[in-house]
């Protein structure tokens, strides 16, 4: 498949409905768990049940537009700890409720509210009948605009503070099949200023402040110096940076720490590698260029993050390059890239 027609696809949408998958010969419910699954538990509430997605792609974002009867989505700490995730999500309901449950609480936001969840935290979604509107963020975005970002987790958003965002998302997604790459990354844009003048609101006050900004700042050059150099061990990490290991520690440890985050970026480093068409360098040799040091060790962890091994998911990459992926490999693929 010539790759100009590949990225015209991606950038077409995915759409999922459950009432669309039953004639397929699979259940609603379980075509709909299998799609998920990647980000969350699904677990079907009593009454009647039916889901309908329709999500773009927004630069390094994702638009979802949800209808939703029936259905709640789980994050345990094991999964949490399991998948590595590290974005946020800006839940904005358009329609009905929708129930928030993390470890401080439950909340729940009604119409033109916007629920935030870090996607590094437990977390349980509950919508008995709801139309939401979820935007997928990468973590810098929402620190840039807030570093502070351990109070987001859970809260909701009054009307009067999400009124600009709610507004643009919502008539952006109908219009988003229309922008190509260069427009959606203007508006990727756009919507990163909205989303932060959405959240000014939170921010804290004096000496806490400093701390979060300065932990913020730490994470943001740790991350470009880990890309450029995936073989850094946690003390490289922290030299090549000029700040203390104790510094280095304390800003990765509300994401699991910064050996945990390294391991991460190793394995989307590789995933990268291994989706391109035109690498064909041996699994163990791409590890080795990723950071690894054994190729059983990459496997392992490979396939713990991602449901298959290196070789699986190359494999399966190339079998799709002659026909259309399935709408939950091109999800999972969104997904990845928000590791």
């Amino acid at each position: 498949m010539p790759e100009e027609v590949a990225r015209s696809r991606r950038e077409a949408g995915l759409r999922f409905s459950t009432c669309a998958a039953a004639p397929s010969g699979q259940d609603g419910f379980g075509a709909y768990h299998d799609l998920y699954a990647m980000v969350a538990d699904v677990v079907r509430l009593d009454g009647a049940f039916a889901v309908e997605v329709t999500a773009q792609r927004l630069h390094g974002m994702i638009l979802f537009d949800r209808r939703m009867q029936g259905v709640a989505h789980v994050r345990s700490p094991r999964r949490v700890v399991r998948d590595g995730f590290d974005h946020f999500t800006a839940q904005l309901v358009l329609d009905g409720a929708l129930a928030v449950g993390t470890p401080g609480g439950v909340r729940t936001a009604g119409p033109g509210e916007i629920a935030l969840i870090d996607m590094n935290r437990p977390m349980e979604t509950r919508a008995a009948s709801a139309r939401v509107l979820t935007l997928s963020v990468p973590r810098g975005e929402v620190e840039a605009a807030m570093p502070e970002t351990g109070r987001l987790h859970g809260a909701v958003l009054p009307q009067d503070r999400s009124r600009l965002l709610a507004g643009f998302l919502g008539s952006l997604l109908g219009d988003l099949h229309l922008h190509g790459p260069g427009d959606r990354q203007r508006l990727a844009r756009v919507t990163s200023e909205l989303l932060g003048l959405a959240l000014s609101g939170h921010d804290p006050q004096g000496a806490e402040a400093v701390q979060t900004a300065t932990s913020a700042a730490c994470r943001r050059r740790a991350r470009q110096y880990i890309d450029a150099h995936p073989a850094a061990t946690p003390d490289a990490v922290a030299k090549g940076i000029g700040v203390s290991r104790s510094v280095l520690y304390r800003a990765f440890e509300p994401s699991g720490g910064v050996a945990r985050y390294i391991r991460t970026r190793r394995l989307a480093q590789l995933r990268t590698l291994l989706a391109q068409p035109d690498e064909g360098g041996r699994i163990a040799d791409l590890a080795y260029r990723c950071g690894f040091s054994s190729e059983s060790d990459c496997s392992r962890a490979f396939k713990v993050a991602y449901g298959l091994s290196p070789s699986e998911f190359r494999r399966l990459g190339r079998e799709e390059g002659g026909q259309d992926a399935l709408p939950r490999q091109s999800f999972a693929g969104w997904w990845n890239d928000l590791r």
